[in-house]
This record gives structure tokens, C-alpha cells and sequence, in this order.
């Protein structure tokens, strides 16, 4: 019984914020998603990291493993996701950072904090420093069809990880005007994705639903899959374990959906993958939380 109050205690902070998002989109009252969504990839996220990582005293070391073991999993995944869609005759291009790149920020840093606190959230930082990034990159090279790296290079946050980390190896304190400010903007970052996940959900036109829920299901399961084995070969334990986990069996990034649309490579379908793998993990979160908090065994 006590597990099961841990899992509803973890949910619940999520669902209602991310339902107020959900109802707002709903109504028709404004909500300029992409100011909001600016406002938190260039100001929020960069100060949450920053504060997170220097405000907590976080062994390098596992910040760097969490972030390679995930590596493993992204890399893992393009190549069983490619042939499956060779195999199904999906546009390739299209869908592959759908199935790939999963919603590590906005869905899954909230779930980490709420399930292993700060040192939680640290670890799924590194996680979502390596998913952004590598969606940046590969994600919109995939869609347009050409690659660069001008996405990559303009994300603040790969420059504030490195001025956090300049910090912890000098084990030097930032200034207490620096570490108040990052730490209050960065406050404002999750109930923001949250709220903005609940909307972009609500607003999302979706067409040929059958096979991008197909798909959906797929990007839960294989991430759910590839974090079990990893968590296992590398025999991890307690929370990164749990952190590794939960991020690996995310749904499929709303991200995927504005990059499609920004290249107009198949925008419906692709939030039909959205929107589908993501109302089922909500219904599946308590038992992905049962696995992820409990361990093996």
C-alpha cells in the first residue's frame, strides 16, 4: 500500500498541472505557444540545469554515465527503428526521430524530481541534455533531409552544462547573486512544460491514427525494453537505475511534431504518434513507476 501512495504521489502533481494545460488548450482562451515554449528553452530549462547541477553536489562521474548509457539507448534505437520502419514502408525520414526521441524534458524531468528528488532531477538532466541535443542534430537532419549543425550549436543549454561543470570541477560556488537568480527562473521551468505539454496535446490535429499509434506503442515499449537491459548490464541500482529507466520508456517528444511541421514532412501523422504514445504511458505510468522505484527482484 505504501508503494502504491508513493505512485499516486508522484502522478498526481503531474496529471493535475498537465490537465490544467489540457483544459486551457481546450477552451479556446489564448495561450501563445510559442512564446511560452521560447521562454522556457532559452531562459527556464538553461537556469534549471545550471542551478540543479550547482546547487547539488553532483558526482561528475554519474552525470557523465547516465548520459552515455543513454547515448547506447538513442544510438540502439535508430538503428531497430529504421528497419522497422523499412519493414512497415514508413518515410523514413519522417518518422524516425518520432520513434527515437523520446519527451525526456517536459514529461520526463517532472517525473524524475517527483519520483527521486534533486539528485533525481540531476541525473535526468544529463539524460535530457543528450536527447535534446542528439534531436537537434540527428532529428531535424533526418526530417529536412540535409544535415547541420546550426539547431546544435544555438541551444543554450549545451553552454550552460558546460559552465555548471566549470563550477564542479574548480569546486567553486557561483556567486549567491547568480546561483538566487538561475535557481527562482529555473523554478518556473517545469510546471511550464507542464502546462504546455497539456496544451500542444489538446491542440494537436491528428490523421492516420492507426499506424502512428502502432508506432507510439513501439516507442514505449522499446524504450521501456532497451532501459531494462541497459539498467541491468551495467547493473544499476536505486536511482539512477530508476532515472535511467523512466527516461528511456517516455513518449514520443512534442518536439518531433513541431520539427515535422516546420519541414511539412508528414505534421498529422506525426502527432498522431505524439498524442498517442503519450495518453497511453499516462495510463500506464503507475505501472512504469512500480518498476522504476522497486527494482529487480
Amino acid at each position: 500500500m505504501s508503494v502504491l501512495l508513493e505512485i499516486a504521489t508522484i502522478i498526481a502533481p503531474l496529471f493535475v498541472i498537465a490537465g490544467i494545460g489540457f483544459a486551457w488548450g481546450r477552451s479556446g482562451m489564448p495561450f501563445d505557444t510559442n512564446m511560452i515554449g521560447s521562454l522556457v528553452v532559452n531562459f527556464a530549462v538553461p537556469c534549471l540545469i545550471f542551478s540543479t547541477l550547482t546547487r547539488l553536489e553532483v558526482d561528475i562521474s554519474d552525470f557523465g554515465a547516465a548520459a552515455g548509457m543513454f547515448s547506447l539507448a538513442v544510438g540502439a534505437n535508430i538503428v531497430v527503428s529504421a528497419i522497422l520502419l523499412r519493414v512497415m514502408s514508413r518515410d523514413i525520414g519522417a518518422f524516425l526521430p518520432a520513434t527515437v526521441f523520446a519527451n525526456t524534458g517536459n514529461m520526463g524531468l517532472p517525473l524524475c524530481l517527483f519520483a527521486f528528488g534533486d539528485e533525481g532531477l540531476a541525473l535526468g538532466i544529463s539524460i535530457f541534455v543528450v536527447s535534446a541535443s542528439a534531436n537537434f542534430l540527428l532529428g531535424v537532419s533526418f526530417v529536412s533531409g540535409k544535415f547541420s549543425l546550426r539547431e546544435t550549436i544555438m541551444a543554450p543549454h549545451l553552454y550552460v552544462v558546460v559552465a555548471a561543470l566549470g563550477f564542479l570541477f574548480a569546486e567553486v560556488q557561483p556567486p549567491a547573486w547568480l546561483a538566487n537568480t538561475t535557481y527562482i527562473i529555473g523554478g518556473m521551468s517545469i510546471p511550464l512544460m507542464l502546462v504546455a505539454l497539456g496544451v500542444s496535446l489538446a491542440r494537436l490535429t491528428v490523421s492516420s491514427f492507426g499506424q502512428s499509434f502502432i508506432l507510439g506503442l513501439y516507442r514505449l515499449g522499446f524504450g521501456l525494453g532497451i532501459g531494462l537491459t541497459l539498467s541491468w548490464f551495467f547493473e544499476l541500482e536505486g536511482i539512477a537505475r530508476g532515472v535511467l529507466i523512466l527516461q528511456c520508456a517516455m513518449p514520443s517528444a512534442v518536439l518531433n511534431y513541431i520539427i515535422a511541421a516546420r519541414y511539412d514532412r508528414k505534421p498529422d501523422e506525426i502527432a498522431g504518434l505524439v498524442v498517442g504514445s503519450t495518453f497511453v504511458s499516462l495510463a500506464t505510468l503507475p505501472l512504469l513507476l512500480l518498476v522504476a522505484i522497486q527494482g529487480p527482484g
